[in-house]
């Protein structure tokens, strides 16, 4: 896994064992390659990791989540 993915894996406030297949399934439906994300496509694969989280943590957990994600990883 490369250093962002496991960087939104740490940030997306679910267990690291669970969120790798959450993120990388995210980063899938945003139509990147989970093996070559990069910094740059975090804006790209936001709007799915957030609908992921959703299920998750609801709205508001996944609001935040995605906040946090955007202030660190794209500032």
């Amino acid at each position: 896994m490369s250093g962002l993915l496991d960087e939104l894996v740490q940030l997306s406030g679910l267990s690291p064992i669970f969120a790798r297949t959450v993120v990388r399934r995210a980063v899938a439906r945003a139509g990147l390659d989970p093996n070559a994300v990069q910094q740059k496509d975090v804006e790209r694969l936001l709007p799915e990791l957030q609908r992921a989280l959703t299920v998750y943590l609801g709205d508001a957990g996944a609001d935040r989540r995605a906040t946090e994600i955007r202030r660190t990883l794209v500032g």
